[in-house]
Order: structure tokens, then sequence, then C-alpha cells
């Protein structure tokens, strides 16, 4: 195994949180390697150009890296209740998303005083706190949208481009939440309705989900790790972290990794390790490094690591018009958005709350597959043509997202027998659908039925939640939470891990409670939050959390 140069930090994962840590230490003079286990991905290898685009999203641009089974992933083992969405590369699953740009709200900060059930508690920053981090993200990324929702605390730092081109769904749907005097915003997007440098404003062609070759969506390959690799920031693609060693004093002093390209083993010497692989990646990571002094594997003396998995509770649901919608016309990015019943009324006998997107589709091969919820037309022939010319620019994409509870038995382990290509466990998820989740779907999927009604929709067909009912698991998140005590998570309120010295962990993982809504913009906040406080330490060894 080779021994490399030593750099001040390395980065573990090339997503939003660390492309965002990177840029703002190489901006402040840091020596940065940043290791990525997946590979660059540059314009052409989207698969925009090809006839067979919707057809590719099902197979290497699946959301589920099972699908997928490449090389440079790693297989998710699950209980069956779950499916795990994520994409390995540089600039990680941004590459693979459609910029949907939610905040949390200041009440999501506070669910374990709110109520406190399964394991929730308060997070140990507030909204207050992170608003300037929202907001230098937002500018960073590039946000459209509208400002002036009264539902959120107002943001002056925090300037919005102007909303990206919708469909004629928009304005049915708008109508129907007008009609039955709904508080609903048009959805804020991470995308470019203006050229920026060379990204290039939105041409709408509504491929969001198989990525943007040209840089319209805010990834984190545009939005940092472009400037930060111009800052001097050492990218490493296909190189997969095997473990990150402790000396023996159980103090973090380097990582190794393997090289995909040709599969040698390479070990980095370092003083600060920020592991940034996302909410299954990251305690997978945590739990293969063990030694010594870690037998548990590194921040989980407590048994915290991998636990209070969250991801967000979906319903998703095709609303279906007689007349043509323009599904196809404008980026999939989100549409009008309701939270209506965002917050927790007790009278209703769950807690937490909603929100309900509505959004375009895809193409002509995305109808006849059955749209978003896989109602498939007859088979070939003249019924299957007349069915077609019913369905297709004539439905609009809707989800219904609940605010999932951080359960200390939904959690993720290493699988004893699945393996990746270097022949390392496989991560494992169990997750059990909460009924307060179920409940909250339900309750959701009545309100849909209401909004399409009064939209003047013929149908809806909802996803459904039988016995087979799996939860699309695009957010990742709660399994390195922070807190304020050690005993009931992995980090402290900076992201240092409680028990090992050396070690930040920041991602979608760091995540205390989901809201309900999309956490990317939460993560790049958080990241950018963390790594403001590692410069402000730079030249001083990160100590473990509770030796301060």
């Amino acid at each position: 195994m080779s021994t490399g140069d030593s750099p001040d930090v390395v980065v573990v994962g090339a997503g939003m949180a660390g492309a965002a840590i990177s840029y703002v230490l190489t901006r402040a003079g840091a020596k940065v390697l940043c290791l990525e286990q997946g590979p660059l991905v540059g314009p052409l290898d989207h698969p925009h150009f090809g006839d067979d685009w919707e057809f590719s999203m099902r197979r290497d641009w699946a959301f589920d890296p099972n699908v997928r089974a490449l090389d440079h992933d790693f297989p998710v083992a699950t209980n069956g209740t779950f499916v795990p969405y994520l994409y390995n590369a540089v600039g990680g699953s941004t590459n693979h998303y459609s910029g949907f740009w939610h905040r949390l709200k200041p009440v999501d900060f506070r669910k374990g005083t709110e109520h406190g059930l399964e394991g929730t508690i308060d997070w140990p920053v507030s909204y207050e706190e992170l608003a300037p981090y929202y907001d230098q993200n937002d500018l960073d990324v590039g946000i459209s949208g509208v400002p002036g929702d009264l539902a959120y605390p107002a943001r002056p730092g925090a300037p919005r481009l102007p909303l990206p081109m919708h469909g004629e769904y928009f304005n049915l749907v708008a109508a129907g939440l007008e009609k039955l005097g709904l508080h609903w915003w048009p959805a804020d997007n991470a995308i470019l309705t203006e050229d920026r440098g060379d990204r290039l404003a939105c041409n709408a062609c509504g491929m969001c989900n198989i990525g943007c070759p040209r840089g319209s969506l805010g990834t984190a390959t545009q939005a940092y790790l472009k400037p930060a690799i111009a800052q001097g920031l050492d990218l490493r693609p296909l190189s997969r972290v095997t473990r990150i060693s402790t000396d023996a004093f159980g103090q973090v002093d380097g990582v190794e990794y393997q090289d995909l390209t040709d599969g040698s083993g390479h070990r980095v010497n370092a003083p600060l390790v920020v592991v940034a692989c996302n909410g299954i990646g990251t305690p997978r990571m945590l739990l293969l490094s063990t030694s010594a002094t870690h037998p548990d594997g590194l921040g989980n003396s407590r048994d915290q690591v991998g636990r209070h998995f969250m991801t967000h509770g979906y319903r998703l649901a095709d609303m279906w018009f007689d007349r043509p919608t323009g599904h196809w016309k404008g980026p999939f990015g989100a549409g009008p958005y309701c939270q209506e019943w965002y917050d927790t009324d007790v009278a209703r006998g769950f807690v937490n709350g909603i929100t309900i997107t509505f959004g375009g589709a895809w193409g002509p091969a995305w109808s006849a597959l059955g749209g978003t919820t896989g109602r498939r037309p007859a088979a070939w022939g003249e019924a299957h043509h007349r069915e077609f010319e019913e369905r297709f620019d004539r439905h609009v994409f809707c989800a219904i997202q609940a605010d999932d509870l951080p359960v200390a038995t939904n959690r993720v382990t290493l699988d004893p027998d699945v393996r990746d290509s270097s022949g390392l466990p496989a991560a494992k998820v169990h997750y059990d659908l909460h009924e307060n989740t179920r409940a909250l779907l339900e309750f959701g999927s009545d309100r849909l039925l209401e909004i399409s009604r009064a939209a003047g929709a013929v149908g809806v067909d909802l996803q459904p939640m039988d016995e087979n009912f799996a939860q699309p698991g695009w957010h990742l998140m709660g399994t390195c939470r922070m807190s304020s005590d050690p005993g009931e998570g992995v980090t402290d309120p900076w992201h240092r891990v409680w028990d090992t010295p050396g070690l930040v962990v920041c991602d979608g993982s760091s995540m205390v409670t989901g809201g309900a809504g999309n956490p990317t913009s939460t993560i790049g906040a958080l990241a950018l939050r963390c790594a403001d406080r590692l410069v402000a330490q730079m030249g001083r060894r990160v100590e473990a959390a509770n030796a301060s």
C-alpha cells in the first residue's frame, strides 16, 4: 500500500456537504484532499442525447444503486419496506435530483419540545442560527422562486431568480388550491433561469432527474466543486475509502482507500477527516473503521451510529385531466406546493405534518410505462393507442411528503453477507414505516383528493399502501445526528464526533429531524456552518467533542 502526501484535511464524499466544506476550506488556504468513490460526470455522460433517455432512467441512471449495480456503487440491503435512492459520483445525489429546494422551518428544530416521541430531540442549533448559512447556500447554488411566502421567516439575504417555465398544469392546480382557500406558493428550485458564468439558463428540456449537461441545475459540482478545484482542491474520483484509521490513543490519523481504476491501495495521513457520505454511506464508513480503541466503529461507543434513520414518508400520485396539462413542458422542478397542514395539530390524532407538491413529468415513454404510479395502458394495439392519447399530456405529478419520526430501531448496520466490488460489507437498512407517518400519508391522500376535485381533475391514481408498499428513500437522514448529549447522538453541535478526536461528520446523517421538505438546502447550510467553524480553528487539532 502506497503512502501519499499529508493534506490538512481529508474530505470523504463529494456530495453537497463534502463539496461545500471543501470549497470553504480551500478558500481559507487549507490543503484539502476530497475522495469520492464514484466517477466524474461530464456533460456528455448524461443520457439526454439518446432517444432512449426515459429508459436510461430505469437502468444506469436508476435512483436505486441495487438496480444500477455499478462497480463504484455500494449495495444496500433492506428489510423490504424501503427502497434506497442515492447516487455515487462527484456531486453525489445532486447529479440525480430535481432541485426541489425546501428549507426547514423554525418549528422543525424544536420537535423534542413539541412532542418528544420515539427518540425525538431538539436540534442543538436553531433556525435563526442556521439562517445566514441557508441564505449563503441559496446564493452559491442559484435558486429560482418567488419571495414573500409568509409561511417562512423573511429571507432578505437570499434573492431569487425568476420562476422557471412550467406547463399549464401549474395554473390548473393553483386554481384548485385557490378555490379551496388553501395557502400555496410557487416552489423554490435549484434551477438557474438566467446565465451565470459558464452555467446556462434552464432550457426547459424536462430531464432534471438525469442531471443537467447545461449546468442549469444547482448541483454540488457546479456550486462548490468547480470553484474549489480552482482554489487548489485535490479531488480524486473513483477512490473508495475503505477505512478511517486511528492511532494508539484513538485519534484519527488518516484514511486508507482503493483506486477503483486499477485496484491499488493507498494511505493518506491527515490530522482531520470529514465524513460526508450521506445518511447510509456515513454510518457504514464509521462502522467499517474498527480498531483496538474503537472496537464497535468510530463514534459508536454509545451505540448511536446508524440509529434514528429517517426518510420522508412519501405517497406518489397522478392527477388526471381531460385537457392538456403540459406536464412534459418545462423542468421537472416543482411547481406549486401546499404546506397548509405542515404544523402539528393534535386534534388529527398524530403529530408532525405534510407538504403536497405538484410538478411536471417526463415524456411519452413515461406515460406509456404507466406514469408516476405505474398504471399502464392496455397491451399493444388499438386499445393501447386510445388510452395513450387519453393520458399523454393529461396528468400531473403529485407527491405527499410526510415528516418521519426518528426511531432508534430504524437503523443502518453492516450486512454480514452482501459485499461491494471491493469486498467490503454492504450497508443494511432496517426501516419500519411508523404508524404516525402512515397516518400522515393517509391524511394527505384525502387532502389531495379534495384538491383534485377543486382543480377539475377527472381522476387520481394513488400509489397503493398495501403490504407491498415500500418507501421511496430519496432522503437519507438522522443516522449520525447532532446532539447536546453524547448519549443521544453521534456528534456535538459543531459536527465533532463525540468520542473520536480529529473526526467530523456533516451531511444528511447529521439531521435531527427531517421536516416535511427536501433536505438538500439544509445539508448545504449545515456544511457551510461546519466549515466556518473548521476555518476558525485552523492550525489547531479538532478534539473529540467531549474533550472540551
